[in-house]
């Protein structure tokens, strides 16, 4: 048997110690009342939410050592994943850094005792634990985004329904809040009220909450809000123009994406199931020419 580098021989003693250290913090923040655990168990996978007790401890060290602009662009994509509300920038970093050391931890060990090359592990398990909880959020974002771009429609459709029917805009907004399910776009209108209560008037709310999210049917819902509130145009009317041009918008993509089927199933018909169909047909011919040569 080899013997272990110098620096692994080191690296195991402080890596439980370190272990050891936060499991005791650990069992004892279980004690204590957490605020915002609950929150935090319902939209990170386990994998995240197993390291959210010493996280919060690193992003202490993370707000420190990282410049305030690039926490303020974290900040912001968590505001357009909804969850600027459970945790910051320097936790998500923090959470992300937990995760990381918990698999370093576990390859050099497992590098270790296998006797395989330490270091290139070591760096690839960084590397994809790193790269995957970024996209896991990266993907959170498109997935809400996709359904708040599909929800919009018939919920301008309500909202025309209650304009019309005599409530004001803000009070048509509780209602679909009160009424809808917990779904993307109810956050998007919850974060509206909550601006109004704050006491930004109904479009400054609006256009604040456009601009966190950064899409184009708020952006132009928005901008025709404002536009109706300097020509004196009907609320209704212009709802429900807004509610048609996003269902066409909506129709849009579905053939958009009804005509990148074909393309996107080229790949696996030529790599999958022209090979097995050619398998298949040319067996038995070639098992009767063998038939058919054989002495």
């Amino acid at each position: 048997m080899t013997a272990l580098p110098v620096w692994v021989s080191w690296a195991v003693p402080v890596l439980a110690a370190g272990a050891a250290l936060l499991s005791v913090l650990c069992l004892r923040d279980l004690t204590l009342p957490m605020q915002r655990a609950p929150s935090v168990a319902q939209v990170l996978p386990w994998a995240l939410r197993a390291g959210w007790i010493p996280a919060r401890w690193v992003a202490v060290l993370v707000s420190m050592a990282v410049p305030a602009q690039h926490l303020s662009l974290i900040q912001a994509e968590l505001a357009r994943c909804d969850l600027d509300s459970v945790l910051d920038a320097a936790q998500w970093l923090g959470l992300r850094a937990v995760v990381v050391v918990v698999l370093l931890a576990v390859a050099s060990l497992l590098a270790v005792l296998m006797q395989w090359q330490t270091l290139p592990l070591a760096l690839l398990v960084c590397g994809l634990s790193w790269l995957m909880s970024g996209r896991w959020l990266h993907k959170l974002r498109l997935a809400r985004e996709n359904q708040i771009l599909k929800e919009l429609p018939a919920s301008l459709d309500v909202l025309t329904l209650c304009v019309e029917a005599g409530a004001t805009l803000t009070a048509a907004l509780r209602m679909v809040v009160d009424k809808a399910p917990d779904t993307p776009l109810r956050g998007v209108f919850e974060r509206v009220l909550r601006e109004v209560r704050a006491g930004r008037t109904r479009v400054e709310a609006l256009e604040h909450v456009a601009g966190i999210y950064r899409l184009d049917c708020l952006d132009a819902l928005v901008s025709a809000l404002l536009h109706s509130e300097g020509a004196g145009i009907s609320l209704g009317s212009l709802l429900r123009a807004q509610a048609e041009q996003r269902s066409a918008e909506r129709h849009l993509r579905a053939e958009r994406l009804a005509l990148q089927a074909p393309v996107k199933m080229l790949g696996p018909l030529v790599l999958c199931i022209f090979p097995c169909t050619f398998v298949v047909i040319s067996v038995p011919i070639v098992a009767r020419v063998l038939e058919s040569t054989a002495p």
